[in-house]
């Protein structure tokens, strides 16, 4: 892959992770396990880290949960038939220290996976069926996804705790080399 491009989107879906990151690290307890208005803050941080984590491996068999996963606590709560039926929260809550250690993770994974990701590698088809999109692409759609449910996580900041995070550019908000 165009050194230049690995490296954008690469920053780009570091600062995500560390934005993800950010939201957790400000929560504060009384919302960390809120369950008053559906889904607590902990638990919609964990499927965002959970998904992020996933879809950085190669493929879902080479996938490894963590080991304070849950069956099912990688799902929002809903109905899913047929295969996985009615999924709740689960009873006992993610400690913050596990979850900012699992972004960590997921920050890790995701510069490994950039500094390997070349051009043949990225045109490839992803290796999640349900998903009918190559490596690069699926990628970007993974970055959708966590800075979808950061977005989420920032709002629910804001009007349950009156608090933020601040906006990240690049990965550790540090500017790009000039191209010109």
């Amino acid at each position: 892959m165009h050194d230049y491009w690995q490296t954008v989107i690469s920053r780009q879906f570091a600062a995500a992770i560390e934005m993800l990151r950010s939201a957790i690290e400000a929560c504060p307890d009384n919302l960390w396990d809120d369950r008053a208005d559906g889904t607590p803050f902990w638990h919609l941080a964990y499927h965002a880290l959970f998904y992020t984590d996933f879809y950085l491996s190669h493929d879902a068999e080479s996938f490894q949960a963590r080991d304070f996963h849950v069956e099912k606590a990688n799902h929002l709560p809903g109905d899913y038939p047929p295969n996985l039926g009615v999924v709740t929260t689960p009873d006992k809550a993610f400690t913050k220290a596990e979850l900012l250690d699992y972004a960590d993770h997921c920050l890790r994974k995701s510069d490994a996976t950039f500094q390997k990701l070349t051009e043949k590698r990225a045109l490839e088809r992803c290796g999640f069926p349900w998903y009918q999109l190559n490596v690069g692409e699926f990628l970007l759609n993974t970055l959708r996804h966590t800075q979808h449910h950061t977005g989420q996580l920032t709002v629910l900041l804001r009007r349950r705790a009156n608090a933020g995070i601040r906006w990240l550019g690049t990965k550790g908000n540090q500017p790009p080399p000039p191209t010109w």
